[in-house]
């Protein structure tokens, strides 16, 4: 018997961890700066830029940070994984985290509950 899968929108993200819309975060990815549409402990996705390497190429990202005035100096490196065309993003994963990327995360994620509570 032949194993099929859903492809195309219909298809559900086998993802490890889930992403969050909030709080936004803002990344400094290869020297440039970005807003993520959404953000979670193994990657994240962005407006495309002018220059993006193709898939499956490595950039560092070198600070992460979320209003009002939570930021993080960092050094964690981010594939390519996907460039979505219709929609002008790309989605990252992250290679690697250092402690300081982890903890910072960590805490927006903790923020991200706060955030949610008052806009309630």
């Amino acid at each position: 018997m032949a194993n099929f899968f859903t492809v195309g929108k219909y298809r559900s993200h086998n993802r490890r961890d889930h992403r969050f819309e909030v709080p936004r975060l803002n990344i400094v990815l290869a020297g440039k700066h970005f807003e993520t549409y959404d953000w979670s402990l193994g990657g994240f996705r962005i407006q495309d830029f002018k220059g993006r390497p193709p898939v499956g190429n490595v950039l560092t990202v070198t600070e992460l940070s979320y209003p009002p005035a939570h930021h993080c100096k960092v050094n964690c490196k981010a594939t390519v994984t996907r460039v979505i065309l219709g929609r002008n993003q790309v989605a990252f994963s992250f290679q690697e985290l250092d402690e300081d990327a982890f903890n910072f995360l960590e805490a927006a994620s903790l923020q991200r509950l706060s955030i949610l509570s008052n806009s309630v």
